[in-house]
């Protein structure tokens, strides 16, 4: 048996309380009947101590209570040996879309144990194995939760793709061997399209080991037309974007660079785009319009998003996010080389977030690949807690002795009227 929080062993230390109590318990004095005490001479009283165990019973009884609440605080393990595999594939499930892969995966699966690459390593299945496009795995997280197979090697069928590297590089205590099974040929995939008017522009993607970029084209399609050839697949339609902005007259550069930067927008974008002027007084705060804040006085509230002007000569763009979400900072004056330098268009476009669907749907489709070793995690020794993780817990059957010890301790404090 070993415990996992062995610190709460000192409170053994507290059996001493108990005994204590019971080694200064005093024992009634005798009583003594007589008639008369008329005979009875006065005499200097004579005192004697002893030290001697009362209710030894009882005493054991609070003893074991207080040692088994300690192991219960310690968290008691049992030792207990289990066998593991000799190895196990795992197997990412979008490789499976690959003949050769899927013929090695059940050769494999007849001789070793084998499981997909995903949450909780469910066993392959052949039977089972339909659809074989899934979201890329987070790796990383995966590569700590493998630790916990039983298992005395791994191996992984993996795409690699980069976006399937997560978080910060792990350090597991498994060495895992990760074989890149992909394919490397390139794909496009149609993945959105944006309505203007009659006109229909199609995005797809195009990605490779290498590459993932988005292609356009332009088609003249009727609405049932558009139903049937984008079924599932997200058609954005374009609205007049507005764009309030209130500038004071130390402004007038900035407003006039903010407005030349949406109007460029604009036309890159195809995208019909409102600048709308306005006083103080006239600010329609329940719009959900973009407010550009020029000034040094506090902005209004707003339910859409804003720019507010607030000098900051550490900050590393010339727009950042702000305090609040929907809220950003203009962190300084605008001339004619920042604006280019900084990029303040491109900066301005990232507040509309534009396409959301579109992109979410594109993301499914990146296939640039990550380098082997760039992708494994850091190999290191297993953490004492780690390795003490492993064991029998038997709190449970310690609360329930507890709780029997619990009544005959009472029962017997009343039994003896102590």
């Amino acid at each position: 048996m070993f415990f996992l929080n062995p610190s709460f062993l000192w409170a053994l230390l507290g059996l001493v309380v108990p005994v204590a109590i019971h080694l200064w318990s005093k024992k009634e004095g005798k009583t003594i009947k007589v008639g008369s005490i008329k005979f009875l001479q006065e005499s200097d009283s004579q005192k004697s101590s002893s030290i001697k165990l009362n209710e030894f019973w009882l005493l054991l009884l609070r003893m074991l209570l207080i040692t088994i609440l300690v192991f219960i605080l310690a968290e008691p393990r049992l030792h207990y040996k289990t066998e593991n595999s000799p190895i196990t594939y795992l197997v990412e499930k979008s490789l499976l879309s690959s003949s050769e892969v899927k013929t090695l995966t059940d050769s494999l699966n007849n001789t070793v144990e084998v499981r997909f690459l995903e949450t909780d390593f469910p066993e392959y299945e052949p039977e089972i194995v339909k659809d074989t496009f899934s979201e890329t795995p987070n790796y990383w997280k995966l590569a700590r939760e493998a630790e916990t197979l039983k298992t005395d090697s791994i191996v992984v069928f993996t795409n690699a793709f980069v976006s399937g590297i997560k978080g910060k590089r792990p350090e597991i205590s498994k060495n895992i061997h990760w074989i890149n099974l992909n394919p490397g040929t390139v794909k496009t995939n149609l993945v959105g399209a944006i309505k203007r008017g009659e006109e229909i522009e199609r995005i797809s993607v195009i990605s490779d080991t290498e590459e993932f970029k988005f292609q356009k084209e332009k088609q003249n399609l009727s609405t049932s037309e558009i139903e049937t050839e984008f079924v599932n697949i997200p058609v954005v339609e374009l609205d007049t974007l507005r764009v309030q902005i209130y500038s004071e007259e130390e402004f007038r550069s900035e407003n006039k660079y903010i407005k030349a930067s949406f109007l460029a927008l604009g036309k890159y974008l195809e995208q019909p785009i409102e600048i709308i002027n306005f006083e103080e007084e006239n600010f329609n705060s329940n719009s959900g319009e973009i407010l550009i804040w020029l000034s040094e006085e506090p902005s209004p509230k707003t339910e859409g998003k804003v720019v507010k002007f607030r000098r900051d000569s550490l900050a590393n763009s010339i727009i950042e996010p702000g305090n609040f979400e929907n809220e950003y900072h203009l962190t300084g004056q605008l001339n004619s080389e920042n604006i280019v330098e900084e990029h303040l268009a491109e900066q301005l476009l990232e507040m509309f977030n534009l396409y959301t669907e579109i992109n979410k749907e594109a993301e499914k489709y990146d296939f640039r690949v990550m380098n082997l070793a760039l992708l494994k995690p850091n190999f290191g020794e297993a953490s004492e807690s780690t390795k003490n993780r492993n064991g029998r817990d038997i709190s449970k059957y310690l609360w329930i002795l507890l709780s029997i010890l619990i009544l005959s301790e009472r029962a017997l404090s009343r039994y003896r009227k102590q």
